[in-house]
């Protein structure tokens, strides 16, 4: 159970016109900032505080913020007065997400498509970025502890328990990533995306 001011744990997507608002990189940017960080005080951001996260126009923003507000992914956290203007600062409304079979297999795949291609295209602009300006070391462990790690993993036939305990490592593993967001406010800027699936026989 989570309280009346809390985000609930996972929201369970179940249909198209909300999959489809995780289909856009913009909302998906917002929601990653809003549900990043320590999972029992999840952010409360402005859209002022957004735009400058995300280095984008506040104006932008504003459209894409009703939208995943319209369809209860994110909610209004507090308000304040700024100037003499009152302020509506977000929270997410949920702490993880949960697609629904019925809804990849029955009419909503191609939005589900949108939504990973939305995840993998801010990943890649971010990465790009980085190359192009110097700031992401390339090369061996050895020569670059902090260096890019990417590749893609070849198909693996392993037992269902050994598969499900490699799942809940990688779960966990996002799961620490996940809390060390501010851990050190000196820091460098991290990046990390998961991708796995098994493949198993329809129920």
């Amino acid at each position: 159970m989570h309280g009346p001011d809390e985000p609930r744990p996972v929201r369970v997507i179940t249909d198209v016109e909300t999959m489809r608002a995780l289909s856009d990189p913009t909302r998906v940017a917002i929601l990653r900032l809003l549900m990043s960080g320590d999972r029992s005080a999840p952010p409360v951001m402005s859209a002022k505080e957004l735009a400058a996260a995300l280095g984008e126009p506040q104006t932008k923003l504003y459209r894409h913020l009703k939208q995943l507000e319209a369809l209860n992914l994110i909610e209004v956290g507090e308000t304040r007065l700024v100037s003499g203007i009152q302020e509506q600062r977000y929270r997410t409304a949920q702490l993880d997400f949960s697609i629904s079979r019925d809804l990849v297999t029955n009419g909503g795949s191609a939005e589900f498509a949108d939504t990973l291609t939305a995840l993998f295209s801010e990943f890649r602009t971010d990465l790009l970025s980085g190359l192009r300006a110097g700031r992401v070391p390339v090369g061996t462990a050895a020569e670059t502890p902090l260096g890019l790690v990417l590749g893609r993993g070849m198909v693996a036939r392993v037992s269902p328990t050994r598969a499900a305990e490699f799942r809940r490592r990688l779960v966990a593993l996002q799961a620490e990533f996940d809390a060390l967001e501010d851990d050190d406010p000196t820091g460098i800027p991290v990046h990390l995306l998961i991708g796995w699936y098994a493949v198993t026989d329809p129920d």
